[in-house]
């Protein structure tokens, strides 16, 4: 195997021949491009999923001479970035001179590991080929330019449009200082949610309730409103998978007195946040209880929005209800949809999908992505102006 410029070679045999006696094979080369490399470090990154946390999931392949010596990448929040769960794998003479490829601009400050690209540099890796920048204002350039300024070669942009799908919660806060907001819904042919209003209906089958299990993994706050509290008393939690930081429980009340005796606000090692728009005389006994917090301010979705940020959760699913999700519509806070459509009309007087306060202008979405679950339908559709 050799490395020519940008491309990888190796010999592959391939048959060329085949005689009753046996089978003939010749040499002949299988060429790997520096795009390939990332793709690698993209399947890489993928391992960590949401044991990153806050931090985005990372990938990276250190090449050598045409070979793949080592891949790496971010295992869980607080743990070792990718570049160096890659490098510490190798010996320094492995190191030296070779090429990193990885997925995220090496960060270049003090958190809770050391800086990568000083270690980077201090290794003596010839050139580095990087995915993305990192959008975080401590990184963001500083990396690419710390690394260049002791004389290794960077490249930026490799496979640009596959690497950005990695971490769209925490390029999407950094860049406009707000959580990726997303509206789920499960609802019948007819646009319903329920089949009489007031009263909870099961729409979706059980393969497209452990799909919105999955779905809620990858999301580090769930907000619900009133109606969704009194009439479906629901746990917000992740059923399916432990994870060290599930997302935090958001409630959107009045006050404080429909929370008293739910499922949100018994003792948990997950937070509750109470956003009450007025105080009552059972905040301080809800505020007892462990985990369990009473926020009092006249909340709307820009606030609930920014308040999100100033806590660092750079991704909020609002699941319901109706009207509690025609307000983030109305507010224009909605980046993505997630719908689970069921084959059912129920008509009547049942209660429809985001029904409220109406939208300045429609809100446009891309194609939706369809899944299929049984004979469920999920619909994934982003937002035009979140491309």
């Amino acid at each position: 195997m050799y490395l020519t410029g940008e491309i990888y070679l190796a010999t592959h045999q391939t048959p060329v021949n085949l005689q009753d006696d046996g089978c003939f094979f010749m040499e002949v080369p299988i060429i790997l491009l520096a795009s390939d490399y990332m793709s690698l470090a993209v399947a890489a990154a993928k391992r960590g999923g949401p044991a990153t946390y806050t931090n985005p999931q990372v990938g990276a392949v250190i090449v050598k001479d045409g070979q793949v010596l080592a891949t790496g990448y971010h295992h869980y929040f607080g743990g070792a970035h990718a570049e160096v769960d890659a490098m510490q794998q190798l010996t320094a003479a492995q190191l030296r001179g070779a090429t990193l490829y990885v997925t995220l601009e090496p960060c270049s400050h003090f958190g809770k590991t050391p800086p990568c690209c000083r270690r980077i540099a201090a290794a003596g890796l010839q050139k580095v080929v990087i995915g993305q920048l990192d959008p975080h204002p401590l990184v963001t350039g500083h990396g690419r330019d710390y690394l260049q300024s002791h004389g290794i070669t960077v490249e930026t942009g490799c496979l640009a449009a596959t690497v950005a799908t990695l971490n769209r919660h925490y390029d999407w806060f950094y860049l406009h200082q707000r959580p990726w907001i997303t509206l789920k819904y499960a609802m019948t042919l007819d646009g319903k949610l329920t089949a009489q209003r007031g009263q909870r209906s099961l729409i979706s089958n059980h393969a497209s309730y452990i799909d919105s299990q999955h779905v809620r993994q990858h999301f580090q706050a769930i907000l619900i409103g009133e109606q969704t509290l009194t009439i479906d008393d629901p746990q917000l939690t992740v059923r399916l998978t432990t994870l060290a930081h599930p997302p935090v429980r958001l409630v959107l009340l009045n006050n404080s007195t429909a929370a008293v005796n739910t499922k949100l606000t018994q003792p948990s090692t997950v937070p509750t946040y109470l956003l009450c728009r007025q105080a009552a005389a059972s905040d301080a006994q809800l505020s007892a209880q462990p985990n369990v917090h009473v926020c009092i301010a006249d909340w709307t979705p820009a606030k609930v929005s920014a308040w999100c940020a100033r806590n660092g959760w750079q991704s909020l699913l609002v699941e319901g209800g109706s009207h509690l999700q025609a307000d983030f519509v109305a507010a224009e806070l909605v980046d993505e949809l997630i719908i689970y459509l069921a084959p059912t009309v129920f008509g009547g007087q049942g209660l429809p999908t985001v029904t409220g306060v109406a939208a300045a202008s429609p809100l446009t979405f891309t194609t939706p992505q369809v899944t299929v679950f049984g004979d469920n339908l999920k619909l994934c559709l982003q937002r035009k102006e979140a491309q």
